[in-house]
């Protein structure tokens, strides 16, 4: 079967295609493609999913799921992935989509994979502004959202108390890099991803989906967006922090 891949979340977006035999055996990588262009998923998605299907010379017809990277990252890019994925379902006719957490994806990146089967311990985080951060932990912290300190309490007490090592992924590491180093200076062994790939792709989020088909497949009508929080408008209003236009005075 054949799974096309969203991702939208980050400020690079990208598109991928992955067969796998039902069978069972690896999910194979076909094809990808890179969105050109910081946060320019709306206007290039489309088309990039139609040129990366025709590279691969699969028809619409062929396609047995898209899956969607439902978040968090960037609200408008979570809500452009999941709502394409949606439309795209309905007009493939298929009845099911796959979600993908965004930050689970990342275990599936190639040099998570890597430092997985050497017994590195992957953390995935990504900026969601003023000392806070999307994050999991795995084996030790879930998906949620978190105060960094929190993130790396749990590595030195944790993780590091159990004689392992951490590799770091996402745009957290952009934000927070000097507290991250300060935070765990002398606690334990840890590193960053390579730029080359220390954030989100598509690649990940196909070979993610495929591998947990079963676990993260839902109806087209119930793949939703995972922001993990209110943006920050949504706290300002509520709060009271924002003043509420009215409208002109009625006569």
């Amino acid at each position: 079967m054949y799974i096309l891949a969203i991702e939208t979340t980050g400020k690079e977006g990208s598109v991928c295609l992955v067969q796998k035999d039902e069978g069972g055996g690896e999910p194979a990588v076909l094809g990808e493609k890179r969105i050109e262009g910081s946060m320019s998923h709306l206007k290039e998605l489309i088309p990039s999913i139609s040129s990366l299907l025709e590279s691969q010379g699969v028809s619409k017809n062929e396609i047995s799921y898209i899956a969607a990277s439902v978040g968090p990252g960037s609200f408008t890019g979570i809500r452009i992935g999941v709502a394409t994925a949606r439309a795209l379902s309905q007009a493939f006719g298929l009845e099911y989509a796959i979600a993908v957490s965004t930050l689970t994806a990342f275990q599936y990146k190639e040099q998570a994979a890597e430092a997985g089967a050497k017994g590195i311990t992957v953390c995935a985080i990504i900026n969601a502004r003023r000392g806070q951060v999307y994050g999991m932990v795995d084996g030790y912290l879930a998906d949620g959202p978190y105060m960094l300190t929190d993130v790396l309490e749990v590595i030195r007490n944790r993780v590091f108390a159990d004689g392992r090592e951490v590799l770091f992924f996402g745009d957290g590491i952009d934000a927070y890099e000097s507290l991250i180093c300060d935070g765990l200076a002398g606690a334990g062994k840890y590193s960053f991803a390579d730029s080359s790939c220390r954030y989100q792709d598509a690649r990940a989020a196909a070979l993610c989906a495929a591998v947990n088909a079963d676990l993260y497949t839902v109806k087209r009508e119930d793949l939703l967006p995972d922001y993990m929080r209110k943006a920050e408008a949504e706290q300002k209003l509520e709060a009271g922090e924002l003043p509420i236009c009215k409208g002109p005075k009625q006569e």
